[in-house]
């Protein structure tokens, strides 16, 4: 099959392909006329291999990802299995939300910042599934994983505001997971981060 691209981002392009005779996900990160050359190969191949290194530490935390089938770094390209389900922003139910604070919690414990935690990028398949690791990283900083937790209050809150207790559900899936102390403490950095932003706008 001829690759079929079904979204076009600001960092990267996402086709249907089809890899061994199964249908794949194919990312490519796409050359950058603003950069160098070289500096533009060398940041697409580390940020591939960056997000590709991450998909697989989630899984060992215990959190469903795509599962990667193969990685080209020169062309920028990660090809990963197709998973057939609905995105949750289409379907979110308090059930659902507290799955995905369990997902949160799983990787805050191994200290991974998922840094776009958002209902678009979960995709439930029997499981929950979760994407885009590309602005991931390592940190054992309360505050960092607050801003996880803020995002996806904000987005509950906004984009999902009729889904009935949708953030208090994630914290006790969090909860389930991390614990009251740790959550608790993790609130209290969502709060601190409300404030600041509240600050700043009025100044």
């Amino acid at each position: 099959m001829q690759p079929l691209l079904i979204k076009r981002g600001a960092e990267a392009d996402i086709y249907i392909v089809e890899w061994n005779s199964k249908k794949a996900i194919s990312k490519i990160r796409s050359p950058k006329s603003y950069r160098h050359p070289d500096l533009d190969s060398a940041i697409r191949k580390y940020r591939t291999m960056h997000e590709a290194s991450f998909m697989s530490a989630a899984k060992s935390a215990g959190v469903m990802t795509p599962f990667v089938y193969f990685v080209d770094p020169v062309k920028a390209e990660i090809i990963m299995e197709f998973i057939e389900g609905q995105n949750i922003r289409d379907t979110l139910t308090p059930d659902i939300c507290y799955k995905i604070g369990r997902c949160a919690a799983l990787l805050h414990a191994s200290n991974i910042i998922h840094g776009d935690l958002t209902t678009s990028n979960f995709v439930m398949n029997k499981r929950l599934i979760l994407l885009d690791f590309g602005l991931s990283y390592y940190s054992e900083r309360t505050e960092d994983m607050a801003t996880d937790s803020r995002l996806i209050k904000e987005v509950f809150t906004s984009a999902h505001i009729a889904v009935r207790k949708a953030f208090p559900s994630f914290v006790e899936g969090y909860a389930s997971v991390a614990g009251r102390k740790k959550t608790d403490k993790i609130l209290e950095n969502v709060r601190t981060i409300e404030r600041r932003g509240r600050y700043a706008r009025m100044t």
